[in-house]
C-alpha cells in the first residue's frame, strides 16, 4: 500500500504538470476579429431568454465536471470516464423580481446531468464490468425546482424541490473543492468477498457502510433567517422529515472560519441524527484543517442494543496561490465510518440474489491525498486524487426466506471483504 501510495503521488504530480501545460496551450492565440464579434453578439441576442415582465432579472448558470476514474476492488479493476458527482455537471435558471422595498420574489430551476455519474458507477456481478443506467436510464434529472420570497430583515421562505436545512452541513471546507467526508466514487460499487474463486459479489454497496449522513433533496418548505453576526439559522419540513441547522462564518486575526451543525428526524425511515463540520484557514500560510462528524440512531437495527452509527473525518492541507493562474491546494485526509446499515440482510449476487445473513457490525477506514489547481481566468479547476478504503464487516449467517438475526444459532463472524482503491483525474469549468 505504501509503494502504491508513493507511486500514485508521483503519477498525480506528473499528470498535473502536463494538464496545466495543456490548458495554457489551449488558450486562444488571438482576440476575436470585429466581424466575428458582431456575429457572436447576433447569435447571443437570438438565444437570450426574454420575458414580457421586464422587472424580472433572469440568470443562466452552470458547470461541466468530467473525470477519469481508475479503480481496483481487490479482484478486478477498470477505467471509467464519469461525471463527477462531488460537484456534478449542471445548468440552471434563477429569476428574481423586486416586489417592494427590501422584498424580492423569485424561482430556481436546475438540471443535473449524468453520462454516467461517478455516484452510479459500479462493478458488475458477472465477469464484465458494467455501468448502472444512471437515474433509471435518464441522462438528465431535476436538481432544484422551487420559488422563494426574500425579505432583507426577515429572511427567506422557499417552497418546492430543494435541499433541506441540513444539506451539505458535513461538507464545509475552506480548502479543497473536490474532496470531502462524503463517498463519491465507490458509492455504488458492490463489496466483494474472498470466499470462493474468483470472488463473491454481495448486494452491499460501499455507500451503505461509509456514510456521512448527508441529506437528500426533496419537496420541502424551508425558512432561513438573515445572517446576523455571521450566524444563520435554517429549518425545513415535509410530511416525513423535519430538520434544523445553524451555520456560522467569520474572518479575523488572520484566520477564516466556517462551520455548521444540524439535527434531522425522519419518521418514515425511523432515524434521527446530529451532524456537522468546521473548517479553519490561516490566511497568510494557507494551512487549513477541515473536520466533520455525525451520529445516527435508528429504530431498525439488530441487535436492538447495537451501538448507534457514527463517523468522523479530517482533512489537512495547504491552499496558496504559488502560480499566477490561481490557487493550488494540496491535502491528505482520513475518515472512519462505523455501524451504518447494521441489521440489513446481506445477500450474495450470482445470477440471482440469495440471502446470506445479517450485518451486525461494520467499519470502513479511508485515507487519501490530492492536488487541485485553479485557473481563475477561465473559471477552471484541475484536480487529481487518490482514495483507499478498507472495510471490517461482521455478520451472522442464516438461510431461507425467513433469514433473521440469531447470534446463538449463527455465531457472528468476520467476512473476508476486500479493500477498494481509486485514482481520479478531472477538470471542472463553470459559467
Amino acid at each position: 500500500m505504501r509503494r502504491l501510495g508513493a507511486a500514485g503521488a508521483g503519477a498525480l504530480a506528473s499528470f498535473m504538470v502536463v494538464v496545466v501545460q495543456f490548458a495554457f496551450a489551449a488558450l486562444p492565440a488571438r482576440a476575436l476579429e470585429p466581424h466575428d464579434l458582431e456575429e457572436r453578439i447576433a447569435e447571443l441576442e437570438l438565444t437570450t431568454p426574454r420575458d414580457a415582465n421586464r422587472r424580472l432579472v433572469l440568470h443562466l448558470y452552470g458547470q461541466v465536471n468530467r473525470a477519469v476514474l481508475v479503480w481496483d476492488d481487490g479482484f478486478d479493476s477498470g477505467v471509467f470516464g464519469v461525471d463527477n458527482h462531488t460537484s456534478s455537471s449542471r445548468f440552471g435558471f434563477i429569476g428574481q423580481a423586486k416586489i417592494a422595498p427590501g422584498w424580492t420574489a423569485g424561482y430556481r430551476f436546475e438540471i443535473e446531468t449524468a453520462f454516467p455519474s461517478s455516484h452510479e458507477v459500479f462493478n458488475g456481478p458477472d465477469d464484465t464490468n458494467g455501468l448502472l443506467e444512471a437515474f433509471g436510464g435518464a441522462a438528465l434529472r431535476v436538481r432544484q425546482s422551487y420559488w422563494d420570497i426574500v425579505a432583507k430583515d426577515l429572511g427567506r421562505l422557499s417552497v418546492g424541490f430543494q435541499s433541506p436545512a441540513t444539506d451539505d452541513i458535513t461538507l464545509i471546507n475552506l480548502g479543497s473543492q473536490m474532496n470531502d467526508a462524503a463517498v463519491h466514487f465507490n458509492n455504488a460499487f458492490g463489496i466483494r468477498l474472498d470466499m470462493a474463486k474468483p470472488f463473491v459479489t454481495t448486494d452491499l454497496k460501499w455507500g451503505q457502510i461509509a456514510h456521512n449522513i448527508d441529506s437528500l433533496r426533496g419537496n420541502f418548505v424551508r425558512y432561513d433567517t438573515p445572517v446576523i453576526q455571521g450566524f444563520m439559522l435554517s429549518t425545513a419540513r415535509n410530511d416525513d422529515v423535519w430538520d434544523v441547522a445553524l451555520r456560522y462564518q467569520n474572518g479575523s486575526a488572520g484566520f477564516r472560519f466556517a462551520g455548521g451543525v444540524g439535527y434531522m428526524k425522519d419518521s418514515e425511515l425511523r432515524f434521527e441524527d446530529v451532524r456537522g463540520s468546521a473548517s479553519l484557514l490561516h490566511v497568510a500560510t494557507g494551512l487549513y484543517l477541515s473536520v466533520a462528524g455525525g451520529w445516527r440512531e435508528t429504530a431498525l437495527k439488530a441487535p436492538v442494543d447495537a451501538d448507534a452509527a457514527y463517523f468522523h473525518y479530517a482533512q489537512l492541507g495547504i491552499a496558496r496561490q504559488w502560480f499566477s493562474p490561481g490557487r493550488t491546494v494540496l491535502y491528505v485526509d482520513h475518515g472512519v465510518y462505523n455501524n451504518f446499515n447494521v441489521s440489513e440482510i446481506l445477500s450474495v449476487v450470482d445470477g440471482v440474489t440469495t440471502p446470506w445473513g445479517t450485518l451486525v457490525e461494520t467499519q470502513v477506514r479511508r485515507w487519501g491525498f490530492g492536488v487541485e489547481q485553479a485557473v481563475d481566468a477561465s473559471n477552471l479547476l484541475l484536480y487529481a486524487q487518490a482514495h483507499f478504503y478498507d472495510p471490517t464487516i461482521m455478520g451472522s449467517a442464516c438461510e431461507g426466506p425467513d433469514c433473521a438475526f440469531d447470534p446463538v444459532k449463527n455465531p457472528v463472524t468476520r467476512l473476508p471483504a476486500a479493500p477498494w482503491q481509486g485514482f481520479v483525474v478531472g477538470a471542472r469549468i463553470q459559467f
